[in-house]
């Protein structure tokens, strides 16, 4: 199928099989799905309502909204910058190109971070790209002070506006990594940085294609950034504070490594919900 939705009348089923045997021809691996949630936005119907009212008709007009969103899932733009949102932990965010897409794995991070947070704690988001972390933490725990810190001005608009989407409080700075916080003191330091060695040929092509190339590259090895926020971040915890970073599973023994030669104790990996050592957590000593 070379065409996204020939013309004629069609069914929502109809229009369900098509859309993801063009999706399927084009390699998509989550062809079914992602036909159903972008067919769903334009027909306005959860995914099962798509199945209740499948003989129910759809309009040229629908069929025309429908296509462009095909041919952008068939380039391999990621479906949450299709739909402008995408769910993450317990909120619906915002989500475009300015920032890398929330991400499920993410959520590990999250739990740890609200885990370790004392009442009325404070919490630094590092990297907050659309601000997922810090809107997150701060949703699920009102009481704590969430500051979140970001290098892309676009990326911190994004963030900017998750929070007020979302309808919290956070104060947002444009900082690399700690510069802009130096002499505050945090209980919990969360960051997802940039991770992937530079040129890595493992990274999905639509990831290379559609996200941004900042928030996605961390050098030779992928830990350059880690490194620096790993050497950063005791100045800016209190004593027994949490530092909590994610990493690759195949980065966890070199990050491991970092943390016990800058003296953190209490280092614990936590899998995500593949399996996957992804989130690692140390403690700051007590001066």
């Amino acid at each position: 199928m070379t065409e996204a939705l020939p013309g004629g009348m069609r069914t929502v089923k109809d229009v369900l099989a098509l859309s993801a045997a063009f999706l399927n021809a084009k390699g998509i691996a989550t062809a079914r799905l992602d036909a159903e949630r972008l067919i769903g936005s334009v027909l306005g119907l959860d995914r099962l309502e798509l199945y209740l009212y499948h003989d129910r008709p759809v309009t040229p007009d629908e069929l025309d909204g429908i296509r462009p969103l095909l041919r952008r899932r068939a380039d391999l733009e990621p479906v949450a910058y299709i739909l402008g949102t995408v769910g993450f932990h317990h909120v619906v965010l915002k989500c475009d190109a300015r920032a890398l897409m929330p991400r499920s794995e993410t959520e590990t991070l999250v739990e740890v971070a609200l885990a370790n947070l004392p009442t009325g704690g404070a919490l630094l988001d590092v990297g907050t790209g659309a601000g997922a972390i810090a809107v997150a933490v701060k949703h699920d725990r009102p009481d704590v002070r969430v500051t979140a810190v970001e290098l892309s001005p676009a990326a911190l608009a994004l963030a900017r506006e998750n929070a007020a989407f979302v309808g919290v409080e956070i104060n947002f700075i444009e900082s690399d990594l700690l510069a802009a916080v130096a002499g505050q003191r945090f209980h919990v330091i969360a960051a997802n940085l940039p991770y992937i060695p530079d040129g890595d040929p493992r990274t999905e092509p639509g990831v290379v294609r559609h996200e941004p190339h900042l928030a996605l590259y961390g050098g030779k090895d992928g830990l350059d950034l880690v490194r620096r926020v790993i050497a950063g971040a005791p100045s800016c915890l209190e004593d027994g504070g949490l530092l909590v970073l994610e990493v690759s599973d195949e980065q966890a023994p070199a990050t491991r490594g970092l943390l016990e030669a800058a003296g953190y104790a209490e280092i614990e990996f936590h899998r995500d919900l593949a399996g996957i050592d992804r989130v690692v957590a140390a403690r700051r000593g007590c001066d």
